[in-house]
């Protein structure tokens, strides 16, 4: 087992908060909308950033474990 540094902590809490916007714009963008203006905030686009970031992360995680997982020759 690794010993756990700063970096760790931060890219798990980084993961965490990605997770929490990313679930919370999705339900934003799904919700009814009645109203004929348009929506001001691009929820939808804020949750694919949130998906894109909390994958990088995940693999800066899987890297502080040791496994390489760069294409490097």
């Amino acid at each position: 087992m690794p010993e756990f540094n700063t970096d760790f902590y931060l890219t798990v809490s980084g993961l965490a908060i990605c997770l929490g916007l990313g679930l919370l714009s999705w339900k934003l963008h799904m919700r009814e909308n009645n109203s004929v203006k348009p929506r001001m905030v691009p929820w939808i686009i804020i949750a694919m950033g949130c998906l894109a970031t909390g994958f990088m992360l995940l693999v800066h995680l899987v890297n502080l474990f040791g496994f390489e997982t760069g294409g490097r020759f």
